[in-house]
């Protein structure tokens, strides 16, 4: 199952039309390899009941369905009901018979409306959106049996991106991303760097805080920071952050890195946070 989800992934990337679905599985592919070591380090196992929170158009759902098999359970739970619906045709492209999804605020959806308790939780660019993580993180916990495991994934501010050769651009956008959360999102400056302290507050075991960048192929990696950038257009301007011309320039700039003889970009560096929730209260 796992080579046949992996290998329907790279086709619709390479040869799919749907330009739409290639972003978003571009996306879970370049950090496929982050998500799964997470997991091994858990003990994930086939039939764990897992949740993603947060999950976007795909997230780690096809990561997660392989590695929990077709007696295991995953649940994606995103607060858009676009990006849900989105999921749902990627779900169906990728034939992923274990994956069931929810449009909704997962502070709102209980154990009973999800389908808990999870032996695992994921989040990966979703506590870095929140203005309250010790809150979230505590809804995510009640979410798990005891004993259950939390992988976060989430994006510090800095360092930013990087390449060789260098590209200023990367820095100026992921300047232009967190200015766009912590002010416009109500996001707290250095939440990210404080998550382990927030879950402990929360009251999960912090079991391991780790961190790396991941490297992408220039193609891929330039054009994905692109279109994030782009996703954000709207509300930057609206926010006052940066104007429509500025946000294009970049777009440019980060365009025109595909084909500039790069070697290599980076994807953001991630906070990498393994938490248990006690298995005693």
């Amino acid at each position: 199952m796992a080579e046949a989800i992996a290998d329907r992934v790279k086709r619709y990337i390479l040869d799919g039309s749907d330009n739409d679905l290639r972003r978003p599985l571009g996306v879970a592919e370049s950090s496929r390899g982050l998500a799964r070591a997470a997991f091994r380090r858990v003990g994930i196992e086939e039939g764990w009941h897992a949740i993603e929170c947060g999950c976007g158009p795909i997230g780690g759902l096809a990561v997660m369905a392989e590695m929990v098999g077709p007696t295991g359970r995953v649940v994606g739970v995103d607060l858009s009901e676009p990006a849900i619906q989105r999921a749902r045709s990627v779900v169906g492209a990728l034939e992923l018979g274990n994956v069931e999804l929810f449009a909704g605020d997962i502070h709102e959806l209980g154990t009973a409306a999800v389908g808990g308790p999870f032996d695992l939780a994921y989040t990966r660019l979703f506590l870095m959106h929140q203005p309250d993580p010790v809150r979230t993180l505590s809804h995510i916990a009640s979410l798990l049996r005891p004993g259950g495991w939390v992988v976060a994934q989430e994006a510090l501010r800095s360092p930013p991106p990087r390449s060789h050769p260098h590209c200023d651009a990367l820095g100026t956008y992921w300047d232009l991303a967190y200015q766009l959360l912590e002010r416009a999102g109500g996001v707290p400056p250095g939440a990210v760097d404080g998550l382990a302290g927030s879950a402990r507050e929360a009251g999960l075991d912090v079991v391991a805080v780790e961190g790396s960048f991941g490297i992408i192929h220039p193609e891929l990696g330039f054009g994905l920071h692109a279109s994030t950038l782009l996703a954000a257009k709207e509300r930057a301007v609206a926010s006052g952050i940066a104007t429509g011309p500025q946000i294009d320039d970049l777009v440019n700039d980060l365009h025109a890195a595909k084909d500039g003889g790069y070697q290599w970009v980076s994807m953001p560096f991630f906070l990498d946070l393994t938490l248990r929730k006690p298995l005693v209260a």
